[in-house]
């Protein structure tokens, strides 16, 4: 080999990249690594989405899954390659010298469809970038959900496991005085039936509060053992109907799922133009040198063109169009979708909002009554049977209390993702007499 041969090789090699290997784990990351220390402090909602987006575990496969398009995207947008082709012929005959030949080749098709690859790279980029956008606002409105299902949740388990533990007071209370003839069956029997039915609904209650707890963890990569607390969220807020008529007009330039269907879109469209132009000829033109044996130098230039009888592109120039009129029909589809679940849910937080209106209206006057209640059957001046309607009647009010604030949260939460616009929770206010 030739001082040349040796310099061409060495030019050849030096952009090439070495192999490491990258093993997986075999072990949760969230204890291992210390990523994030669980405050001791209650978090709010602002701190609970922050958190979330940045120690989401499907967040970092979403940004490594971004990285990839935006690979595949690069290399899309790249030049060909020039191919070089090299012989030698050797011959017998020592009265002859070592034939040889040089060429060198470049597809010029490729070159003409490289504007609209490079396009096509770019409108991919930026569908990548806005669907990891998306993924992070979902994953804030995931956790907002998920903080205000443990924080009422942990509320609404407490209220029952007290209530039920006044009622399994009364039960046994019953019991004795049946056993002492004071009672009738079917008054233990009925403080024992209600008894039982408020520690379902306490124990119900605790499980879904323990499933809220659990996904709220795992969202932020805390460890299942740590404590998470959390701070009352407080009012969060409401729409106008202009408000939401005005985002539904300006959707399609906010929301970044709308965005990323419209760059994945132009990357359709330059799709669909380089179909058209692979209909083309395909033309290789390249440049040789050689000698013969009887060292006879030439050089000539070479043209190989693909004769479109048969294919022609026609296959893929009909399926790229089909692409694109399924994207197209997809992105109408979309639209559609984000203003029926929009009105949807406006009607939907205008009557948990008058709900909610009146049980806190209300609910002042049944604590009142059911504090009063306590005392006076303390006192033995209440009847057994009055002070059990009292505090059921109290329980099924306050548990609907809070399935109301948590359904009124989850719905302005979809609500602000559904309409494009960044959550933003109130000021985190003192807390209330609430329980």
């Amino acid at each position: 080999m030739n001082k040349s041969s040796v310099i061409l090789v060495c030019v050849m090699l030096a952009g090439c990249q070495a192999y490491h290997s990258e093993p997986l784990p075999d072990a949760p990351d969230f204890g291992a690594t210390g990523k994030m220390a669980v405050p001791a402090v209650p978090l709010s909602l602002t701190a609970v989405a922050g958190l979330a987006v940045s120690n989401n575990p499907d967040l970092v496969a979403s940004r490594a899954k971004a990285e990839v398009a935006s690979a595949q995207a690069f290399a899309a947008g790249l030049l060909p390659d020039p191919q070089f082709a090299a012989s030698a012929d050797y011959p017998s005959d020592p009265a002859f010298v070592t034939g040889y030949a040089l060429g060198l080749s470049e597809d010029l098709q490729q070159l003409l469809t490289y504007p609209s690859r490079r396009t096509a790279a770019k409108a991919a980029i930026d569908q990548a970038r806005l669907s990891l956008l998306w993924d992070e606002w979902q994953t804030i409105e995931m956790a907002g959900t998920l903080g205000v299902q443990k924080f009422y949740g942990d509320a609404k388990a407490r209220q029952l496991g007290q209530s039920a533990a006044l009622l399994q007071d009364q039960a046994a209370h019953s019991d004795r005085a049946l056993a002492t003839g004071n009672a009738t069956i079917d008054a233990a029997g009925g403080d024992l039936a209600v008894a039982l039915d408020a520690a379902s609904q306490s124990n119900q209650a605790e499980r879904a509060a323990l499933t809220a707890d659990i996904g709220l963890k795992k969202l932020l990569n805390v460890a299942p053992g740590d404590t998470l607390l959390l701070s009352d969220p407080g009012d969060p807020g409401n729409f106008s109907k202009q408000d939401v008529s005005t985002a539904l007009a300006n959707i399609a330039k906010t929301r970044p799922d709308l965005l990323a269907l419209q760059a994945g879109y132009k990357a359709q469209e330059e799709a669909v133009r380089q179909s058209i132009l692979e209909q083309f000829p395909s033309i290789t033109f390249g440049y040789n040198r050689a000698a013969d044996t009887s060292n006879v130098h030439t050089t000539g230039l070479s043209v190989a063109v693909n004769l479109p009888l048969f294919n022609g592109a026609r296959g893929e120039i009909r399926i790229q169009h089909a692409t694109r009129d399924q994207l197209h029909a997809e992105y109408q589809a979309r639209l559609d979708q984000t203003n029926g679940d929009a009105w949807r849910l406006w009607q939907e937080i205008q009557l948990l909002r008058d709900e909610l209106s009146k049980l806190e209206e209300k609910l002042p006057e049944f604590r009142h009554m059911a504090e009063v209640g306590l005392e006076a059957h303390a006192n033995g001046d209440l009847p057994p049977a009055t002070f059990v309607v009292i505090e059921t009647s109290l329980q099924a009010r306050e548990s609907e209390f809070y399935d109301v604030e948590t359904a009124l949260w989850s719905d302005i939460l979809a609500l602000h993702t559904l309409l494009g616009m960044p959550f933003s929770p109130p000021p985190t206010e003192p807390p209330s007499d609430k329980p």
